[in-house]
C-alpha cells in the first residue's frame, strides 16, 4: 500500500507530538529542582556550584567575547556582578516559545534544556 503525501505528514506529526509533549514535560518537571540550585548558587556566590550548572563548553557563550566558562566566571569576580546576577534572579524567569528554553525576566540570564536537563547556557546583558 503506497502512501499518500497527506498521509505520510500525518503520520510524521502524530509520531512527532508525542515525543515533544514529553520533553516540554520533563523540563516542566525537572525546572524547579534547577532554579532553586542555581539561585543557591548565586545568592552563595559559589562558583564551583555555578560552573556545575552552566552548559558544557560547546553550549556555554558568554556573549561578550570570552572563549570559555572559567573566563566568564574570572569576570564575575573581577568586576563584581554577583549583585547583578542576583538581581536577575530575584526578577524570575519565564519560558521562551520553543517550550526548552528559559531566560530571567530581565533578559540577563538564559537557560536551556539539554540533552535531558536544564543548563545554564549564559548571560544575555549582565
Amino acid at each position: 500500500m503506497k502512501l499518500s503525501r497527506i498521509s505520510f505528514l500525518f503520520l510524521l506529526v502524530f509520531l512527532f507530538v508525542p515525543y515533544v509533549s514529553f520533553a516540554q514535560s520533563a523540563a516542566n518537571k525537572s525546572w524547579p529542582s534547577f532554579w532553586q540550585q542555581f539561585s543557591s548558587a548565586v545568592n552563595r556566590k559559589s562558583k564551583v556550584a555555578l560552573k556545575n550548572l552552566m552548559a558544557p563548553e560547546k553550549d556555554f557563550s558568554s556573549g561578550g567575547g570570552i572563549e570559555d566558562r572559567n573566563g566568564w566566571l574570572r569576570l564575575v569576580e573581577r568586576e563584581r556582578w554577583w549583585g547583578k546576577l542576583q538581581k536577575a534572579v530575584r526578577s524570575g524567569t519565564s519560558l521562551r516559545n520553543d517550550g526548552r528554553t528559559r531566560a530571567t525576566n530581565e533578559g540577563d540570564l538564559w537557560f536551556r534544556f539539554i540533552r535531558g536537563r536544564w543548563f545554564f547556557i549564559g548571560p544575555g546583558g549582565v
